[in-house]
């Protein structure tokens, strides 16, 4: 059951593919030679190397009955040795072996030593390779949507814990970034997200915008006075250039106009254009989100401290319920009143934030003073949290994957898009079960 060479289209084959091959040892082993017709005996393989460098490293075999250490280097055609200026790089000398799928041009060490070559394109089963292109070139969005149910569940679990961690672990990477960026200030990097996510979907980008051009700092000095933080944030954001609103609007543009000679906001303040109102309700409309971020401001100076002592979910949710100043609470839009009071964030929209704010930036607190304590806590918040919805859980959910924690659903939401839409099959567990079995 061995391919048949070059019955087998060499663009079918990906470099993945031959990493899983080599890692996995599926390929035939019998009279196992070089392209030099040197006899070759595998005794490790080596340790897959996700950094800069040879693919695999710390390898141990025999070549013509010589023992080698060293690191395994693999291609789909021995070409692309030099194609990707290996053979001018002295790290790639400790090269002892270049696993290929085909051998089409002898390559050379930067030393000038020959490079010892394992060709497998007539060693790996035909069986293989099927069911590898019919998992990795399926059209779906989800590559193993019809061969999902073979899978067993303690196989798809596991996965999904794994991808629950590795999106907290991403976002963190992602929050630590944002803290260099300003300056080692936690509160500046936590407002900035906090603001993000009051945007929800709709005005992220333009929330988060908002906050990078109004600091926190500037904020936190008029923060004891609700019209100068509803002033500054409305300014700033470009909701204040109209005339003849209301008396409220006018009283906020009047003060604006001193606070923005204050501290020179007017340089780089938003336009109205650039938040998004279309085909949204009323109740989230920016203007109203901004109400809500003025009035947690309002209530919270500084926040960061809070999301790190608070540790129940109670307390935790008891932080965003801020109430909305009493214009807000009958207001929509400059001079445009609601039909029902509106006093603050909503329970659903409340776990939104602790699911996209509070549990990433614990778990990027956590790497950040090496404490899995508080990785512990981000894992524990998002357990007792209801599973989200959206268009990505419920076709997991058709496709037999249930999800009931926001644990399940942010492990779901991680799969698809940093696996699935990316085709990294060979990297998931539920693709490899598929592809080995």
């Amino acid at each position: 059951m061995i391919a048949a060479g070059l019955g087998v289209e060499l663009t079918t084959v990906q470099e993945s593919f031959l990493h899983f091959v080599w890692n996995y040892q599926r390929y035939d082993h019998a009279d196992l030679r070089s392209t030099q017709d040197l006899p070759i005996e595998i005794y490790k393989i080596g340790n897959h190397n996700t950094d800069a460098g040879p693919d695999f490293l710390n390898a141990k075999l025999s070549l013509a009955g010589i023992q080698w250490h060293g690191s395994v280097e693999i291609h789909v055609n021995s070409s692309d040795w030099n194609h990707h200026n290996h053979h001018l790089d002295e790290k790639y000398n400790n090269v002892i072996l270049h696993v290929v799928w085909n051998h089409d041009v002898d390559c050379y060490r930067s030393d000038g030593e020959v490079l010892p070559v394992l060709e497998l394109k007539n060693r790996v089963p035909i069986a293989l390779i099927d069911r590898y292109k019919k998992l990795v070139y399926d059209p779906h969005e989800i590559p193993c949507q019809d061969q999902f149910s073979q899978v067993r569940d303690i196989d798809k679990l596991s996965m999904l814990d794994q991808m629950a961690i590795e999106r907290l672990r991403r976002k963190s990477t992602l929050i630590l970034d944002r803290l260099e960026r300003n300056k080692g200030s936690w509160e500046e990097t936590v407002y900035q997200l906090v603001a993000q996510s009051f945007g929800f979907k709709k005005n992220a980008d333009s929330m988060l915008k908002l906050a990078e051009v109004l600091s926190h700092k500037v904020l936190l000095k008029q923060q004891t006075d609700r019209l100068d933080t509803e002033a500054l944030l409305f300014g700033v954001a470009g909701f204040l250039d109209q005339t003849g609103l209301d008396e409220y609007a006018e009283k906020l543009t009047e003060r604006y106009a001193y606070l923005s000679k204050k501290y020179r906001t007017g340089d780089f303040q938003m336009l109205r254009v650039e938040w998004n109102f279309l085909r949204m309700r009323p109740g989230n409309f920016p203007t109203v989100r901004l109400a809500e971020l003025s009035a947690f401001i309002f209530a919270h100076a500084k926040f960061f401290h809070l999301i790190l002592h608070h540790t129940s979910i109670k307390e935790l949710r008891q932080l965003f319920e801020a109430e909305l100043s009493p214009y807000w609470q009958v207001h929509y839009d400059f001079g445009k009143k609601s039909t029902r009071p509106h006093h603050g964030l909503g329970s659903a929209s409340i776990d939104v934030l602790l699911i996209n704010t509070v549990a990433p930036v614990l778990a990027a607190y956590s790497q950040y003073v090496g404490d899995e304590l508080y990785m512990d806590r981000a894992v524990d918040l998002l357990h007792q949290l209801k599973a989200e919805k959206n268009r990505v859980i419920e076709a997991w959910q058709n496709m037999g994957m249930s999800a009931k924690t926001a644990f399940d659903s942010q492990a779901l939401l991680e799969l698809k898009n940093e696996f699935c839409l990316k085709k990294k099959c060979l990297s998931c567990k539920i693709g490899l079960k598929l592809i080995s079995d």
